[in-house]
């Protein structure tokens, strides 16, 4: 059984009429705080517990000490308690049945359209610029037959056009639109394809996180609206224990044709035991590279970045007032040839919490991120009340605290249109007395 949803047959001038309902229930670990505990809190007892032995199998040094490790602890906790606060008294498990008007569902589908048009705008821009830049199919197969170094030539030549092959960020709004009028209202399932173009920049362009941002509003909201005593409603139960199989399979797959082509000739190691290396390295270096970053920017008094990098990137920004660099280095550049003089360049990401520390120091830090934890916290409190705008954010930025080991998600260029999106939904998305709407069923 999954959710059940009623339709109510009104005129077409009765624009504040319910015309159809459907219920909406939450499992435990979708709430922020276990989200982040579980994932980002794990990981960094992990990289501040491994002993510095343990990092010379990533061909990095430990730049995570004792001091470092404390200011990551409170930060981290910051976060944790900002999003407890932030959530309230939202039950940790529960249910809610969400009336959808007239006026509603018709702006639920012409934002779906207009969406959905962007978002194939983008990758038709995008098809149309690696075509005129020489790509063929050639370079395609290339991919497919693992040929050493064909992704990067394939990337190489089809450069994204800034601010125009930026509209395909808009898809996962996309998608979850796609889903939610599926289940309440039968439409259709164009949003497949944006699915399939999210896969296809994961498979040649290496971009696994373009898959994830695709596929994570699907199977969010399969899990928020599974009801009963079906075996999806079971899985959706033991998340947290299916989850890293599945994770370790999609990184297993996609690391096969791209970085396996190389090491298999260099390593002793089977796939298996490299892969689960490699995965690892990808989570717990990135708190050392932060740590890394905090000491490689004392004294350099530059303006920060890394922590907002969406900012900079922003077509208007980088064009009238772009960022004056680190060292005499474009700020990119510059934390290449950091990785590259004092870690490992394979494991480039940046962290999140430390970086926030080393660009902004430890008062605006603890701001930052009590105001992004609230933030988390407020916008979950209210899709348990039965908010569709809340709900959209919850499935397509849950994403940014699945990341927040690697990096901060929601401040970089490719969250931009998604935030955007969803806050234009959450400004214009017309009201509802409350009440017409059904209360909440805690569980």
């Amino acid at each position: 059984m999954t959710s059940v949803s009623r339709r109510i047959d009104v005129g077409p001038s009765a624009d504040d009429a319910i015309a159809t309902t459907f219920t909406l229930s939450w499992p435990w670990w979708l709430r922020p705080s276990w989200a982040f505990a579980l994932l980002t809190g794990t990981m960094a007892l992990i990289a501040i517990s491994l002993p510095s032995e343990f990092f010379v199998e990533w061909r990095v040094p430990d730049y995570l000490d004792v001091n470092l490790s404390l200011v990551l602890v409170v930060l981290l906790l910051t976060f944790l308690l900002s999003t407890l606060v932030g959530a309230g008294l939202a039950s940790r498990g529960g249910s809610v049945t969400i009336a959808v008007t007239v006026k509603q569902l018709r702006f639920l589908r012409r934002a779906y359209r207009l969406l959905l048009v962007l978002s194939l705008a983008g990758y038709a821009l995008w098809l149309g610029s690696a075509i005129s830049q020489g790509v063929s199919i050639a370079n395609l197969t290339s991919v497919l037959d693992r040929d050493l170094g064909a992704i990067s030539e394939l990337k190489a030549n089809s450069r994204p056009i800034g601010g125009l092959t930026t509209f395909t960020q808009f898809g996962p709004v996309a998608i979850a639109l796609g889903v939610i009028l599926r289940k309440i209202d039968g439409g259709g399932r164009i949003y497949w394809v944006l699915i399939g173009l999210a896969a296809f920049r994961a498979m040649f362009y290496a971009e696994r996180l373009a898959l994830i941002e695709a596929v994570l509003p699907l199977i969010l909201l399969a899990a928020l609206t599974a009801q009963g005593r079906t075996k999806r409603a079971a899985l959706i139960r033991v998340a947290p224990i299916v989850a890293p199989v599945m994770a370790w399979a999609l990184f297993a797959t996609f690391e096969y044709s791209r970085s396996w082509v190389y090491y298999q000739n260099l390593t002793s190691l089977p796939f298996a035991e490299w892969v689960s290396l490699r995965l690892a390295g990808y989570y717990t270096t990135s708190f050392n590279n932060s740590a890394l970053m905090v000491d490689a920017t004392r004294g350099i008094n530059a303006q920060p970045y890394f922590a907002i990098d969406g900012f900079w990137n922003f077509p208007v920004v980088a064009a009238l007032y772009p960022h004056q660099g680190m060292q005499g280095l474009e700020a990119t550049a510059w934390w290449a040839n950091i990785l590259k003089s004092n870690a490992n360049p394979e494991f480039n990401n940046t962290g999140s919490f430390l970086v926030s520390y080393a660009e902004f120091g430890i008062v605006f830090a603890l701001l930052f991120w009590v105001v992004v934890g609230l933030t988390c916290g407020v916008i979950f409190a209210r899709m348990t009340r039965g908010s569709i705008p809340a709900l959209l954010a919850v499935t397509t930025l849950f994403v940014g605290l699945l990341e927040l080991s690697r990096f901060t998600y929601w401040t970089q260029g490719r969250a931009f249109p998604v935030l955007l999106a969803t806050a234009i939904i959450a400004l214009t998305y017309p009201r509802i007395r409350a009440s017409r709407q059904s209360p909440r069923q805690p569980r």
